[in-house]
Protein backbone atom coordinates (compact mmCIF):
# COMPACT_ATOMS: atom_id res chain seq x y z
CA UNK A 1 0.00 0.00 0.00
CA UNK A 2 1.54 3.29 -1.07
CA UNK A 3 0.87 6.96 -0.79
CA UNK A 4 -2.32 7.88 -2.60
CA UNK A 5 -1.09 9.44 -5.85
CA UNK A 6 -4.51 10.55 -6.93
CA UNK A 7 -5.38 12.71 -3.96
CA UNK A 8 -6.01 16.08 -5.53
CA UNK A 9 -4.11 19.12 -4.46
CA UNK A 10 -6.90 21.32 -5.67
CA UNK A 11 -9.60 19.61 -3.59
CA UNK A 12 -9.10 22.18 -0.79
CA UNK A 13 -11.30 20.06 1.48
CA UNK A 14 -10.23 17.94 4.41
CA UNK A 15 -6.77 18.10 5.87
CA UNK A 16 -6.00 14.50 4.80
CA UNK A 17 -6.71 15.35 1.18
CA UNK A 18 -4.52 18.42 1.43
CA UNK A 19 -1.74 16.44 3.01
CA UNK A 20 -2.10 13.67 0.50
CA UNK A 21 -1.64 16.08 -2.34
CA UNK A 22 1.88 16.60 -1.01
CA UNK A 23 2.36 12.88 -1.31
CA UNK A 24 1.83 13.33 -5.02
CA UNK A 25 3.77 16.53 -5.37
CA UNK A 26 7.08 17.30 -7.01
CA UNK A 27 9.42 19.81 -5.40
CA UNK A 28 12.85 21.15 -6.20
CA UNK A 29 14.05 21.99 -2.70
CA UNK A 30 13.60 20.43 0.71
CA UNK A 31 12.07 23.55 2.21
CA UNK A 32 9.35 23.85 -0.39
CA UNK A 33 7.17 20.99 0.83
CA UNK A 34 7.16 22.48 4.33
CA UNK A 35 6.31 25.96 3.07
CA UNK A 36 3.45 24.65 0.99
CA UNK A 37 2.19 22.53 3.87
CA UNK A 38 2.18 25.61 6.09
CA UNK A 39 0.04 27.42 3.51
CA UNK A 40 -2.38 24.50 3.38
CA UNK A 41 -2.71 24.53 7.14
CA UNK A 42 -3.39 28.28 7.10
CA UNK A 43 -6.08 27.82 4.49
CA UNK A 44 -7.71 25.16 6.63
CA UNK A 45 -7.56 27.57 9.57
CA UNK A 46 -9.31 30.25 7.46
CA UNK A 47 -6.15 32.36 7.40
CA UNK A 48 -6.43 33.04 3.69
CA UNK A 49 -4.10 36.04 3.79
CA UNK A 50 -1.40 33.98 5.48
CA UNK A 51 -1.90 31.29 2.86
CA UNK A 52 -1.70 33.85 0.05
CA UNK A 53 1.42 35.49 1.50
CA UNK A 54 3.22 32.16 1.91
CA UNK A 55 2.38 30.89 -1.56
CA UNK A 56 2.97 34.30 -3.13
CA UNK A 57 6.47 34.38 -1.67
CA UNK A 58 7.14 30.90 -3.06
CA UNK A 59 5.86 31.92 -6.47
CA UNK A 60 7.93 35.09 -6.70
CA UNK A 61 11.08 33.24 -5.60
CA UNK A 62 10.53 30.81 -8.45
CA UNK A 63 10.01 27.81 -6.20
CA UNK A 64 8.18 24.82 -7.59
CA UNK A 65 4.71 23.98 -6.37
CA UNK A 66 3.28 20.50 -6.03
CA UNK A 67 1.55 19.46 -9.22
CA UNK A 68 -1.66 21.49 -9.43
CA UNK A 69 -0.79 23.45 -6.30
CA UNK A 70 -0.85 26.80 -8.01
CA UNK A 71 -4.65 26.70 -7.91
CA UNK A 72 -4.42 27.14 -4.14
CA UNK A 73 -2.33 30.27 -4.73
CA UNK A 74 -5.14 31.69 -6.86
CA UNK A 75 -7.82 30.64 -4.37
CA UNK A 76 -6.09 32.12 -1.32
CA UNK A 77 -5.15 35.34 -3.11
CA UNK A 78 -8.70 35.87 -4.34
CA UNK A 79 -10.23 34.89 -1.00
CA UNK A 80 -7.94 37.43 0.68
CA UNK A 81 -9.51 40.13 -1.51
CA UNK A 82 -6.70 40.81 -3.99
CA UNK A 83 -8.60 39.92 -7.14
CA UNK A 84 -6.22 41.80 -9.44
CA UNK A 85 -3.24 39.77 -8.23
CA UNK A 86 -5.25 36.54 -8.42
CA UNK A 87 -6.25 37.30 -12.00
CA UNK A 88 -2.63 38.06 -12.88
CA UNK A 89 -1.62 34.69 -11.45
CA UNK A 90 -4.30 33.00 -13.53
CA UNK A 91 -3.09 34.57 -16.78
CA UNK A 92 0.57 33.75 -16.09
CA UNK A 93 -0.03 30.21 -14.86
CA UNK A 94 -2.41 29.25 -17.63
CA UNK A 95 0.24 30.28 -20.12
CA UNK A 96 2.60 27.80 -18.47
CA UNK A 97 0.02 24.98 -18.26
CA UNK A 98 0.24 25.09 -14.47
CA UNK A 99 -3.46 25.42 -13.63
CA UNK A 100 -6.15 22.73 -13.92
CA UNK A 101 -8.62 24.60 -16.11
CA UNK A 102 -11.68 22.52 -15.20
CA UNK A 103 -11.19 23.22 -11.50
CA UNK A 104 -10.49 26.88 -12.19
CA UNK A 105 -13.82 27.10 -14.01
CA UNK A 106 -16.00 24.93 -11.80
CA UNK A 107 -14.51 24.32 -8.34
CA UNK A 108 -16.84 25.73 -5.69
CA UNK A 109 -14.53 27.71 -3.42
CA UNK A 110 -14.93 31.23 -1.97
CA UNK A 111 -11.98 32.82 -3.72
CA UNK A 112 -12.59 31.17 -7.07
CA UNK A 113 -16.29 32.02 -6.93
CA UNK A 114 -15.48 35.67 -6.26
CA UNK A 115 -12.99 35.72 -9.11
CA UNK A 116 -15.56 34.39 -11.56
CA UNK A 117 -17.84 37.31 -10.68
CA UNK A 118 -15.23 39.85 -11.80
CA UNK A 119 -16.08 41.84 -14.98
CA UNK A 120 -12.73 40.80 -16.48
CA UNK A 121 -13.49 37.08 -16.07
CA UNK A 122 -15.15 36.45 -19.49
CA UNK A 123 -12.18 37.95 -21.31
CA UNK A 124 -9.75 35.91 -19.22
CA UNK A 125 -11.84 32.79 -19.83
CA UNK A 126 -11.72 33.27 -23.58
CA UNK A 127 -7.96 33.67 -23.39
CA UNK A 128 -7.63 30.54 -21.24
CA UNK A 129 -9.70 28.45 -23.62
CA UNK A 130 -7.62 29.65 -26.56
CA UNK A 131 -4.44 28.64 -24.72
CA UNK A 132 -5.90 25.25 -23.93
CA UNK A 133 -6.82 24.64 -27.57
CA UNK A 134 -3.32 25.63 -28.66
CA UNK A 135 -1.74 23.19 -26.20
CA UNK A 136 -4.17 20.44 -27.16
CA UNK A 137 -3.21 20.87 -30.80
CA UNK A 138 0.40 20.10 -29.86
CA UNK A 139 -0.49 17.03 -27.78
CA UNK A 140 -1.40 13.47 -28.58
CA UNK A 141 -5.00 13.95 -27.49
CA UNK A 142 -6.20 10.41 -28.29
CA UNK A 143 -3.38 9.00 -26.15
CA UNK A 144 -4.16 11.42 -23.34
CA UNK A 145 -7.83 10.42 -23.39
CA UNK A 146 -6.99 6.72 -23.30
CA UNK A 147 -4.61 7.26 -20.40
CA UNK A 148 -7.27 9.12 -18.44
CA UNK A 149 -9.88 6.46 -19.21
CA UNK A 150 -7.54 3.72 -18.01
CA UNK A 151 -6.66 5.73 -14.94
CA UNK A 152 -10.37 5.98 -14.13
CA UNK A 153 -10.77 2.21 -14.41
CA UNK A 154 -7.72 1.69 -12.23
CA UNK A 155 -9.05 4.02 -9.56
CA UNK A 156 -12.50 2.42 -9.60
CA UNK A 157 -10.89 -0.95 -8.95
CA UNK A 158 -8.59 0.44 -6.25
CA UNK A 159 -11.41 2.23 -4.43
CA UNK A 160 -13.59 -0.89 -4.54
CA UNK A 161 -10.77 -2.89 -2.97
CA UNK A 162 -10.28 -0.30 -0.24
CA UNK A 163 -14.02 -0.28 0.46
CA UNK A 164 -13.86 -4.07 0.78
CA UNK A 165 -11.25 -3.77 3.53
CA UNK A 166 -8.00 -3.79 1.58
CA UNK A 167 -5.54 -6.63 2.08
CA UNK A 168 -6.64 -9.62 0.03
CA UNK A 169 -9.29 -7.48 -1.66
CA UNK A 170 -6.56 -5.82 -3.72
CA UNK A 171 -6.21 -9.05 -5.69
CA UNK A 172 -9.41 -8.05 -7.46
CA UNK A 173 -7.54 -5.14 -9.06
CA UNK A 174 -5.12 -7.46 -10.88
CA UNK A 175 -7.04 -7.86 -14.18
CA UNK A 176 -7.31 -4.10 -14.65
CA UNK A 177 -3.68 -3.50 -13.66
CA UNK A 178 -2.44 -6.22 -16.00
CA UNK A 179 -4.46 -4.97 -18.97
CA UNK A 180 -3.26 -1.41 -18.39
CA UNK A 181 0.37 -2.46 -18.13
CA UNK A 182 0.29 -4.53 -21.31
CA UNK A 183 -1.29 -1.66 -23.20
CA UNK A 184 1.22 0.86 -21.85
CA UNK A 185 4.13 -1.34 -22.89
CA UNK A 186 3.05 -1.03 -26.50
CA UNK A 187 2.65 2.73 -26.15
CA UNK A 188 6.17 3.13 -24.75
CA UNK A 189 7.63 0.90 -27.45
CA UNK A 190 5.96 2.94 -30.20
CA UNK A 191 6.02 6.48 -28.81
CA UNK A 192 8.31 6.59 -25.79
CA UNK A 193 7.30 7.66 -22.29
CA UNK A 194 4.14 9.83 -22.17
CA UNK A 195 5.52 13.15 -20.95
CA UNK A 196 3.66 16.28 -19.95
CA UNK A 197 4.43 17.83 -23.32
CA UNK A 198 2.91 14.84 -25.11
CA UNK A 199 -0.19 14.18 -23.02
CA UNK A 200 -0.49 17.01 -20.50
CA UNK A 201 0.09 16.92 -16.77
CA UNK A 202 -2.95 14.77 -16.12
CA UNK A 203 -2.04 12.31 -18.85
CA UNK A 204 1.54 12.00 -17.63
CA UNK A 205 0.32 11.42 -14.08
CA UNK A 206 -2.08 8.75 -15.34
CA UNK A 207 0.73 6.96 -17.18
CA UNK A 208 2.81 6.88 -14.01
CA UNK A 209 -0.13 5.53 -12.01
CA UNK A 210 -0.60 2.62 -14.40
CA UNK A 211 3.04 1.67 -13.88
CA UNK A 212 2.86 2.20 -10.13
CA UNK A 213 0.01 -0.29 -9.86
CA UNK A 214 1.61 -2.90 -12.15
CA UNK A 215 2.90 -4.94 -9.22
CA UNK A 216 2.29 -8.14 -11.16
CA UNK A 217 5.11 -7.08 -13.49
CA UNK A 218 8.01 -5.73 -11.38
CA UNK A 219 10.33 -6.01 -14.36
CA UNK A 220 8.20 -3.50 -16.23
CA UNK A 221 8.23 -1.14 -13.25
CA UNK A 222 12.03 -1.34 -13.08
CA UNK A 223 12.27 -0.74 -16.83
CA UNK A 224 10.12 2.40 -16.63
CA UNK A 225 11.84 3.94 -13.59
CA UNK A 226 14.79 5.46 -15.52
CA UNK A 227 12.35 6.84 -18.09
CA UNK A 228 10.43 8.71 -15.38
CA UNK A 229 13.68 9.81 -13.73
CA UNK A 230 14.79 11.33 -17.03
CA UNK A 231 11.41 12.99 -17.53
CA UNK A 232 11.44 14.48 -14.02
CA UNK A 233 14.82 16.08 -14.64
CA UNK A 234 13.28 17.89 -17.60
CA UNK A 235 10.17 18.88 -15.60
CA UNK A 236 8.16 16.41 -17.68
CA UNK A 237 7.14 14.36 -14.62
CA UNK A 238 6.87 14.83 -10.86
CA UNK A 239 9.80 14.07 -8.60
CA UNK A 240 7.38 12.43 -6.20
CA UNK A 241 6.47 9.98 -8.96
CA UNK A 242 10.12 9.00 -9.08
CA UNK A 243 10.21 8.52 -5.30
CA UNK A 244 7.10 6.35 -5.15
CA UNK A 245 8.10 4.15 -8.07
CA UNK A 246 11.63 3.83 -6.67
CA UNK A 247 10.19 2.39 -3.47
CA UNK A 248 7.95 0.04 -5.43
CA UNK A 249 10.90 -1.29 -7.41
CA UNK A 250 13.15 -1.67 -4.37
CA UNK A 251 10.51 -3.55 -2.39
CA UNK A 252 9.90 -5.90 -5.33
CA UNK A 253 13.65 -6.60 -5.39
CA UNK A 254 13.62 -7.51 -1.71
CA UNK A 255 15.51 -4.36 -0.72
CA UNK A 256 14.68 -1.67 1.86
CA UNK A 257 12.68 1.18 0.39
CA UNK A 258 14.19 4.67 0.22
CA UNK A 259 11.31 7.10 0.76
CA UNK A 260 9.02 5.26 3.18
CA UNK A 261 5.98 5.16 0.91
CA UNK A 262 5.23 1.45 1.15
CA UNK A 263 3.16 0.00 3.99
CA UNK A 264 1.80 -3.48 4.57
CA UNK A 265 -1.31 -4.48 6.49
CA UNK A 266 -0.61 -6.90 9.32
CA UNK A 267 -2.77 -9.72 10.62
CA UNK A 268 -4.14 -7.39 13.27
CA UNK A 269 -5.32 -4.95 10.60
CA UNK A 270 -2.74 -2.30 11.50
CA UNK A 271 -0.56 -0.85 8.76
CA UNK A 272 3.18 -1.25 9.15
CA UNK A 273 5.97 0.60 7.38
CA UNK A 274 8.00 -1.77 5.23
CA UNK A 275 11.76 -1.91 5.89
CA UNK A 276 13.31 1.45 5.00
CA UNK A 277 16.92 2.48 4.60
CA UNK A 278 18.54 5.17 6.77
CA UNK A 279 15.54 6.01 8.95
CA UNK A 280 17.24 9.07 10.56
CA UNK A 281 17.52 10.70 7.14
CA UNK A 282 14.09 9.62 5.88
CA UNK A 283 12.18 12.87 6.37
CA UNK A 284 14.93 14.87 4.66
CA UNK A 285 14.75 12.56 1.64
CA UNK A 286 10.97 12.77 1.59
CA UNK A 287 10.97 16.55 1.77
CA UNK A 288 13.51 16.78 -1.04
CA UNK A 289 11.05 14.89 -3.25
CA UNK A 290 8.07 17.00 -2.21
CA UNK A 291 6.60 14.46 0.20
CA UNK A 292 5.24 15.26 3.68
CA UNK A 293 7.01 13.91 6.75
CA UNK A 294 6.46 10.28 7.70
CA UNK A 295 4.48 11.29 10.78
CA UNK A 296 2.20 13.47 8.68
CA UNK A 297 1.66 10.71 6.20
CA UNK A 298 0.89 8.15 8.88
CA UNK A 299 -1.84 10.48 10.12
CA UNK A 300 -3.22 10.65 6.58
CA UNK A 301 -3.27 6.87 6.29
CA UNK A 302 -4.95 6.42 9.65
CA UNK A 303 -7.77 8.79 8.77
CA UNK A 304 -8.12 7.80 5.13
CA UNK A 305 -8.23 4.04 5.72
CA UNK A 306 -9.68 4.00 9.22
CA UNK A 307 -6.92 1.69 10.42
CA UNK A 308 -4.15 2.08 13.01
CA UNK A 309 -0.77 2.91 11.51
CA UNK A 310 2.40 1.95 13.33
Amino acid sequence: MEEDPMASIHAFRLAPALLALLAAAGSAHAAEAGSFFEALQRYQDDDVKGCADTLGAMYHKGERFPDGGELLLVECTAAAGDHAAAMAYVVALLGQDRLPLDDLLHKDRPGLNALRAEPAWPQMLARAEAMQKQRAAQMDEPLRKELLDREARDQAAQHAAIAAGGGEAFKSTLPVAKANAEWLKTVIAEKGWPTRSKVGRDGAKAAWLLVQHADQDPGFQAQVLPLIEHAAKADEADRADVALLTDRVLVAQGKPQRYGSQFVQGDDGAMQLRPTEDMPGLDARRSAMGLPSLAEYKAILAESYGKPVN
